[in-house]
This record gives structure tokens, C-alpha cells and sequence, in this order.
């Protein structure tokens, strides 16, 4: 059977050129709107696998940018991460509409695959439960982002686009929970190697969890999420060392669970299946005389303009404990640059920056997977859920272990039950151990939205002398608002459906 990384190979460049932007242009012409199309079992095979190659263009900073430059993990110096965004802000649109096209390759698929018959049914049944898994995963970022979209499940014409009107929050969050169940009951358990990086049963489950956490419905994550804790040291394992989790040498490792694929060098960034969004942590101004490069784990070259720095607020002392490798494995300080002596209060995120199988030359040539679902994230998450249900008793049956066991690889030492005397204090423990597992991997400011803490921890941010506060007038410069909970729904699709009983902004915006 071909790989993959083979069957993605020129399906990503043939939808890039003829797929529909967003899903208000549907009526754009696409070779896989045709009727030609859909008519044999090998067009679902090269459709599901253009839906796989639509995460290739979300996550490839699209998607991520937002995420990460909107919280406290990074010294914020745009619209977004200062909260001065507005409705014309590319930088939502481009994700708003990157996560419709990915429905639209969805409902097209979805509605045509059963008229089709396969050699192979288990093979029907494994494409129709991707497709739901995808469509649930778009869903999902619209609920909790964006606070509700309409709900289109099938193909539609442009015209009755526009009669379908923005669902509430809660029937968004219902219908990426029906989608990633009728993923759940479709679903392999695993793939063959050639197949990695498909979505599994357990990938389905894990973030079935994760939606159940965003609407705190705790037993219910932990049914699903407890079912990939349970293919502990069989499918899925904590990975050995920290730095594993993000190099390109244990892409579609145990520790993966559901991570979007890339092909790193110069050759995957000719058949455009590489990835920039590592290259975003490089500035533009290294001085390699210095030993900037290899503070930067090795790398031979200067980033763009426009990159990423860490915020005081990751790299305060304090929040991480003494001892805990990584913090040096995530940010580094004291690199020159530009300058003629070391910069101590300019940190750099670096633990994206580990290819070793693929190294590449520049900036957009990385071979890294971004994980969608990484299995620490599903461990800590159930470990939070258990806590929500009962304390008193999965504290030291369950919820310890796993806070251990992160620790251990942490380098830390292990805590007992004395250290949690009540719910509230193994709750505030993991609130700050998720910001420092998960840095920079698009977590923390969905983390912060679901804990209802965005407006808290910014606040502490916006304190920070180099986040702008004014110590004159003692007042930050920046703020977020608590509208800001959500992000806008871009102008340009308000003013396409000109309904607002239909198509309606969200407040503030």
C-alpha cells in the first residue's frame, strides 16, 4: 500500500488550486465538484486524503499563530495578542475560512461515499469515520473559538449557505460531539505503519474527551478519555524525554496521538508538505560568531521577520519549579543577536526547533508534526476530569500517578497526597503545569477559555513592565476585554450574508 506522506503528495497542490477559499464560495469551480468525480472507491481515497491535506495549511501557522499570540506565553507585539483586533483582522479570517473548506471536503465526501460501492467495506467505513472525525475537529474550533457557526452538514449551493443561520454555542459543541462519535464507532484502532498519521478510534475518543472538558461535563471525559489511558504501554506511552515529543525523529510516536503531517528538507518543501511554523521561534538577527546558532539547537540559519518571543509571564522565576528540564528544552536566553554583548531579558522558545532526520535550510523547510493531540494532553486532562468527579477517590489511584509520572520526566521529584489537601489545590496544580507542558502548542489560551481564567491571567500579564505597563501612571497599556473570550467573525462574512437574525457579530466586536 502506498504511504501516506505518498498519497498526500500532490493532492494538497491540486485542491490549493482549485478548492473554494472559504465556504461561501462554493459556486468556485473544483475538479472535485465535478460529477466526473465521486465514482470510484480510489476518488475517496484521493478526496479524504485532500481533507487531510486542508490540516496541512490550518496548522502550518495559520491556525496556531492566532493561538499561541493570543495568550501569556508570548511577548505579545500584534492586534491579536494585545486585544485591539477587529473584524477585518486577517489573521482570524484566514483560519475561519481555512476551517470551512475543510467542512466543505467533508459534507462533499460525506454525502456522495454511499452511492459508491467498495471491493473493501472496512475501508468505506474507516473513510466515512475520517471524514466525521475532521468535520467534528472543524466544529469543535468553531464552538469554542468563535462561540457557534451554522451548522452545514451537507453539500449545499451558495444560496442555501446563506439560509442556514449561526448556531448556538452549545449546538455547535453537540455537533462536534455527534461527528467525533460517529468517528469513535467507524474508526480502526490503529493503522499500519505506511498509514500513520490518520485519525484513530483512540484519536476520536481523546478528543471527544477534550470537548466534554470544554463544556465540563467531567464524566463523560472521563468515559472517553479514560479509553486511550487504558492502551497505556500498548499504543500510546509518555514519551521517554521531553525534547521527543517535538522532533522530527518520533514523528507518529506513541506519545502522538493525532498530529498533522509534514515532510521536512528541501524536498518537502518542493512538493509543499513542509512547515514554517517552527521557523516562527527564529528571529530574523542571530549572530552565529556568537554561538547564537547553536543556543537554537543547531540550526544554520537566521528566521523572518516578525517571530515569536516568550513572554516573562513562561519565563519568570517561579513558574517553572526549580530543577524542571524543561525550561531550558523550551526557552533560552543570553543569545546576542544584533547586539555586542548577551541579551539576559530576551527568550526565545526553542523546543520546536529539533529536526534531526530532515534538517532543513530555512525557515519553511520543517519536517516536524504538529500534534493535534499530544498523549500527555489527554493524560492530564483525565487526571483534571477525575478530580472534577471525585477527589477523595482518584487522588491516589489515579490522579497522582499521572501528575508523577510527567514529573518524573520533568526531572522533579515525585509529590504525595500531602501536597494536595483538597480539590482546589491539585486543580491549581495542573493549571500551571498545563502552561508549562503545553507552551506554545496552541493550548494554553483554549485552556484559559474553558477554565473561564483568560481575564485573570492576562491581567497578570499586561502587569509585566515589558508587556508595556506604564509604572507612572500604573496602569497597563494593553487589556483584554471580556469579549475577548471569543474571537470576531470576520467582516467579510457578516457583510456576504447581510442578515443579521442570520449572520450576527459577536458582542463587542
Amino acid at each position: 500500500m502506498k504511504s501516506f506522506y505518498k498519497l498526500i503528495i500532490g493532492i494538497g497542490l491540486a485542491f490549493s488550486l482549485s478548492s473554494c477559499e472559504g465556504y461561501l464560495d462554493v459556486d468556485q469551480p473544483s475538479i472535485y465538484t465535478d460529477q466526473n468525480y465521486y465514482k470510484t472507491p480510489q476518488d475517496f481515497e484521493t478526496a479524504i486524503n485532500g481533507c487531510y491535506a486542508q490540516l496541512q495549511t490550518i496548522y502550518n501557522k495559520n491556525y496556531m499563530e492566532v493561538l499561541v499570540t493570543r495568550s501569556d506565553e508570548v511577548r505579545n507585539s500584534t492586534p491579536i495578542g494585545r486585544f485591539m483586533d477587529t473584524p477585518m483582522e486577517s489573521r482570524w479570517s484566514k483560519p475561519w475560512s481555512a476551517w470551512w473548506t475543510l467542512v466543505f471536503r467533508c459534507n462533499q465526501l460525506l454525502d456522495r461515499i454511499d452511492a459508491v460501492a467498495f471491493t473493501d467495506e472496512d475501508r468505506k467505513v474507516y473513510i466515512i469515520g475520517e471524514a466525521y472525525a475532521l468535520r467534528g475537529l472543524a466544529y469543535l474550533q468553531f464552538a469554542w473559538c468563535w462561540g457557534g457557526a451554522p451548522l452545514i452538514t451537507k453539500e449545499m449551493s451558495r444560496e442555501e449557505v446563506y439560509k442556514i443561520p449561526r448556531s448556538s454555542q452549545a449546538d455547535t459543541y453537540a455537533q462536534a460531539i455527534s461527528d467525533f462519535k460517529d468517528a469513535f464507532g467507524r474508526l480502526p484502532e490503529s493503522w499500519a505503519s505506511s498509514e500513520a498519521g490518520r485519525v484513530t478510534r483512540y484519536a476520536a475518543a481523546g478528543m471527544l474527551g477534550r470537548t466534554y472538558m470544554y463544556i465540563h461535563d467531567y464524566p463523560k471525559a472521563v468515559e472517553y478519555l479514560s479509553q486511550v489511558v487504558e492502551k497505556d504501554g500498548t499504543l500510546y506511552k509518555l514519551a521517554d524525554k521531553y525534547e521527543d515529543c517535538f522532533s522530527d525523529e518520533y514523528n507518529n510516536g506513541k506519545e502522538r496521538v493525532w498530529e498533522v503531517q509534514y515532510l521536512g528538507g528541501t524536498a518537502g518543501k518542493a512538493l509543499g508538505l513542509s512547515q514554517s511554523f517552527s521557523g516562527w521561534f527564529i528571529p530574523s538577527t542571530l549572530n552565529k560568531d556568537k554561538g547564537d546558532y547553536a543556543k537554537l539547537n543547531g540550526i544554520t540559519f537566521n528566521g523572518a521577520s516578525g517571530s515569536i518571543r516568550a513572554s516573562m509571564s513562561i519565563a519568570n522565576d517561579g513558574v517553572y519549579e526549580a530543577g524542571d528540564k524543561r525550561r531550558d528544552l523550551t526557552i533560552v536566553n543570553n543569545l546576542y543577536l544584533d547586539k555586542s554583548a548577551p541579551q539576559p531579558d530576551v527568550y526565545l522558545a526553542r523546543k520546536f526547533l529539533r529536526a534531526t532526520k530532515n534538517a532543513p535550510t530555512a525557515v519553511d523547510e520543517w519536517g516536524n508534526n504538529i500534534p493535534i493531540l499530544r498523549y500527555t494532553d489527554v493524560k492530564l486532562m483525565y487526571a483534571e476530569a477525575l478530580n472534577e468527579v471525585d477527589y477523595a477517590t482518584y487522588l491516589s489511584t489515579d490522579i497522582l500517578p499521572i501528575i508523577n509520572d510527567v514529573r518524573k520526566r520533568a526531572g522533579l521529584v515525585a509529590k504525595s497526597a500531602s501536597d494536595f489537601p483538597d480539590k482546589k489545590a491539585v486543580f491549581d496544580y495542573l493549571v500551571k503545569e498545563r502552561f508549562v507542558e503545553f507552551s506554545f502548542e496552541g493550548i494554553r489560551w483554549p485552556d484559559l477559555i474553558r477554565w473561564d481564567l483568560a481575564e485573570e491571567a492576562m491581567a497578570a500579564h499586561f502587569a509585566l513592565k515589558d508587556e508595556g505597563y506604564n509604572e507612572t501612571s500604573e496602569q497597563p497599556t494593553y487589556a483584554m476585554k471580556p469579549y475577548n473570550k471569543l474571537a470576531p467573525i470576520p467582516l467579510a462574512d457578516i457583510l456576504a450574508y447581510g442578515n443579521k437574525d442570520i449572520m450576527w457579530q459577536n458582542d463587542g466586536y
